[in-house]
């Protein structure tokens, strides 16, 4: 199940734009602080954020059905 999880998860993260997905996996997946993401990139914190928050919407739009399936079993 945790390996359906994470394909799942995967397929979802290639659909997102590049700027979503790099900072979400940047602060999820590897634990950067946005501070040390801005630092890098020379991009505003906020717009980290920002971009970061877009991603979780998509990514709960998108991953709400398999929740649910794994809610029923």
């Amino acid at each position: 199940m945790r390996s359906l999880v994470w394909e799942e998860l995967d397929k979802a993260l290639a659909e997102l734009p590049d700027e979503q997905c790099v900072v979400f996996e940047l602060n999820e997946l590897q634990n950067f602080s946005f501070k040390e993401i801005s630092e890098s990139t020379g991009i505003p914190v906020n717009t980290l954020i920002s971009r970061k928050r877009y991603a979780i919407l998509y990514l709960r739009e998108r991953l709400y059905n398999l929740y649910e399936e794994l809610l029923d079993e």
